[in-house]
């Protein structure tokens, strides 16, 4: 049965669903014009053979992009990120993730993000809301069922274990090493949010531990090596490499005998199986599609006067340049240049009016550099009915900023502890009056 996710975007339009009685997704195609995305179309496979989606919205000046889906290489669509205009309610740029590859983003990325996708499913077809744009989508998603590899080491001493195929991750994996040989193996699974253990082997040597940040990070590959083995007169195994999405690696043992790799390009290692006795003996993996969840964002409290609209940047994947404008008052604009998750650069907004002093930068050493906190001031000012913003610095994990403006007025620090900052958002006029940011875990 199929499971639906509610339509994620702006407001407005009419309600359109194409179901879910399809096998997957092969052809998308979008067409973005000035306003946003003006329609989007969508070409299932059912029972071997492709159906034509109507089309969602109108047809107007602007370029129609596609993204093909090779189902006959069992290919499938696995998310769907983009951006929408809160003031408008129209999409503004779409992209979407299969097992395989991500397409472009089509369309422009500013506005507000959102995301579909559930981890280990596939999309099978969609619904949402259009008009002369579109407003909103939503996906149906069925589980994909993991993927069994062979064994590597022993094949027929010792005992079967077998666990991982219905698992949804794994958090913990815990392996015994006694200077020779893999030894014990404990792992700890997710499913549906709750964790389960299996173990096996003889627990004697030295514990080595890999924690996985799930469901933000998960296993890639696992390499080792296998050799026969005395005093137990037999294959077992030698050596393990654990690697995650991360770049984290956990490396136990000495490569010995013969080498191997469990990998399946796209996914992760979900689960285990293999032999075991008085040592490991062999190992498998199961594999199913991962796409790591992004790190939950949290919007902390603008700090500063009341007055001037409103203005939210969102969250992005990371902070790249700051730009601030002075006056003889205080800071009188602000803009920042942020990367998203495609790895493109997004230009944001100016906040406030610039004087004919400009604007002073701030360049982070991208990507080994973020925004840990942002410390300012915020004073009432002639020329202005509410405060405005006097001074601004920012911390990274590496250095500090030099001040921007005066340190007068009510001084205020903008930061929450092991999170990096993502995103701001604030109230402007002719100056700037408020400011506040979004923030996400660190995880590297």
């Amino acid at each position: 049965m199929a499971l639906m996710v509610n339509a994620k975007g702006g407001n407005g339009g009419k309600e359109w669903d194409d179901g879910f009685d399809y096998e997957g997704v092969t052809k998308i195609h979008v067409r973005a014009g000035s306003e946003g995305i003006q329609f989007i179309k969508f070409d299932y496979v059912k029972v071997g053979k492709t159906i034509d989606g109507p089309i969602h919205g109108v047809s107007g000046l602007g370029m129609t992009q596609t993204f093909e889906i090779n189902h006959l290489q069992k290919e499938y669509l696995v998310s769907i990120e983009g951006y929408y205009d809160k003031s408008t309610g129209v999409i503004q740029s779409i992209q979407f993730k299969t097992n395989v590859k991500t397409s472009d983003m089509m369309g422009f990325n500013k506005g507000t993000k959102f995301s579909l996708g559930i981890i280990r499913s596939k999309i099978i077809g969609f619904h949402g809301f259009s008009d002369k744009n579109v407003y909103s989508l939503g996906a149906y998603f069925i589980k994909v069922p993991a993927t069994k590899s062979g064994m590597q080491g022993g094949q027929n001493t010792g005992k079967s274990y077998d666990y991982g195929g219905d698992y949804d991750g794994i958090r913990k994996v815990y392996v015994t090493y006694d200077g020779t040989s893999i030894r014990h193996m404990r792992v700890d699974y997710d499913k549906a949010g709750q964790v389960e253990c299996y173990e096996y082997g003889d627990k004697t040597g030295t514990q080595y531990k890999i924690t996985v940040n799930y469901p933000y990070e998960c296993i890639t590959s696992v390499e080792g090596s296998y050799a026969n083995t005395q005093p137990y007169g037999c294959i077992v195994l030698r050596s393990l490499t654990f690697k995650t999405s991360n770049g984290r690696t956990l490396v136990i043992g000495t490569v010995t005998g013969t080498k191997f790799l469990l990998e399946s390009k796209g996914n992760a290692i979900v689960g285990f199986h293999g032999r075991v006795g008085s040592c490991v003996d062999s190992i498998g993996a199961y594999y199913a599609p991962f796409s790591p969840s992004p790190p939950p964002t949290e919007k902390l409290e603008g700090q500063g006067g009341d007055g001037g609209d409103s203005w939210d940047d969102g969250a992005f994947l990371n902070v790249k340049k700051v730009y601030v404008g002075q006056g003889s008052n205080g800071i009188v604009a602000v803009k920042f240049e942020y990367e998203n998750d495609a790895s493109e650069v997004v230009v944001g907004d100016e906040h406030g009016k610039t004087t004919l002093l400009g604007y002073e930068v701030f360049e982070l050493d991208y990507p080994n550099e973020y925004i840990t906190s942002v410390e300012g001031c915020h004073d009432k000012v002639m020329g202005a009915e509410t405060g405005v913003i006097t001074m601004l610095r920012f911390k990274t994990n590496k250095r500090t900023s030099p001040p921007f403006g005066l340190e007068a007025g009510v001084n205020f620090v903008l930061q929450k502890e092991s999170h990096k900052i993502t995103g701001f958002h604030g109230k402007s006029s002719t100056m700037l009056h408020q400011i506040g940011v979004h923030v996400v875990p660190i995880t590297e």
